[in-house]
């Protein structure tokens, strides 16, 4: 179906956007710390990251139309153009695809996900998550004959998802973004043109432009946490004039008998060889080293996983337990969230 407008952009008028699955006690709560702060033409959208912890980010419509105007300039999105949204529209990707089809007055569509139906959808431009992928590589699907560009994003996307994707002739093209910037920061690694980036002395990323947010609500107060305008990320990466690489996030490092070891790479190779099955690695406290890499599945038996996955990994990254669950607790946007899929493991 054609979407509605969703925001009037003009206006002066803001709007809280909050996932409607949301507890009511919590829909309460975020409404009315949005209304304790007077911000003309902005948008508010909560956010949990991957702790799960649920934060009220502060975007302008400015920022919101910067983002979305670097995105259409590096894709040459005209009127001509019709969007096809998959996405929620209470997180930032799929909120950009609804300033994005506003600027260029092309069409935009939306609709629950579903891989056949997207992979037959009359659309030119579409924003997905690399769980998406997944599903229409799974499934074996090819694109529709108009879609011309895929971006890709909301978590890491694997080198060999992507492959397999462009395969099909999905013409997909991997991503980088995050909420305090307004949803795309880069495309294929190129950093867009509305934004700085620097890399600190400990790694991590900062950020500085016109898709900036504006500041996060609390209950304490309203906290703007840039300094000079530049945002630091918790995202650990290497800049090369405008070549962005990311690397991972502070705290997916973890230590494993003294080595360190990126929980998002292990992530990347269980996605490799999990199919469709629904698992997530998570680093156990162990007395002995540390931590210790746990298999998290809502799988009876995932003995081909392990085996496969173990065959791809150093010793001590190796699976060494697997640990049935219910299900694997999931943002909206199919991020993991792994604290709290490692604090149910704890506890048990």
């Amino acid at each position: 179906m054609e979407e509605t407008p969703l925001i009037d952009w003009s206006s002066e008028q803001s709007h809280v956007i909050l996932n409607p699955r949301l507890p009511d006690e919590d829909r309460v709560r975020l409404e009315r710390l949005a209304a304790r702060f007077d911000l003309p033409a902005h948008v508010w959208i909560a956010t949990s990251g991957t702790t799960g912890a649920l934060k009220l980010l502060a975007l302008s419509k400015r920022a919101l139309l910067a983002s979305a105007a670097a995105v259409n300039e590096r894709l040459d999105a005209t009127k001509a153009d019709a969007w096809c949204s998959v996405l929620p529209s209470f997180h930032v990707g799929g909120l950009g695809i609804h300033a994005r089809a506003y600027l260029t007055g092309g069409r935009l569509s939306s609709m629950s996900w579903s891989p056949k139906a997207f992979a037959a959808a009359d659309a030119t431009l579409a924003s997905l998550v690399p769980a998406q992928v997944h599903d229409l590589v799974t499934a074996r699907l090819t694109p529709p004959k108009r879609m011309r560009a895929v971006l890709v994003g909301g978590g890491a996307f694997d080198d060999g998802l992507c492959k397999q994707a462009r395969e099909l002739d999905w013409p997909v093209l991997p991503t980088y973004g995050m909420s305090e910037c307004c949803s795309t920061i880069s495309v294929c690694d190129v950093l867009l043109p509305h934004l700085e980036a620097r890399r600190e002395d400990n790694g991590r990323l900062a950020f500085r432009g016109a898709s900036l947010f504006s500041g996060y609500a609390t209950e304490d107060g309203f906290v703007d946490p840039k300094v000079d305008g530049w945002f630091v990320s918790d995202d650990i990466g290497e800049i090369d004039g405008r070549t962005l690489r990311i690397h991972g996030r502070l705290g997916e490092i973890v230590k494993i008998g003294g080595e360190s070891v990126d929980l998002g790479r292990l992530d990347r190779i269980l996605d490799s060889v999990r199919g469709g099955v629904d698992a997530a690695i998570v680093a156990v406290s162990d007395e002995r080293l540390g931590n210790v890499i746990h298999l998290a599945t809502t799988a009876d038996d995932a003995t081909e996983i392990v085996e496969r996955f173990n065959a791809q990994v150093l010793p001590f990254e190796r699976i060494r337990s697997v640990r049935l669950v219910a299900e694997i607790p999931r943002t909206a946007l199919q991020k993991l969230m792994r604290s709290r899929l490692r604090d149910t493991l704890e506890r048990r």
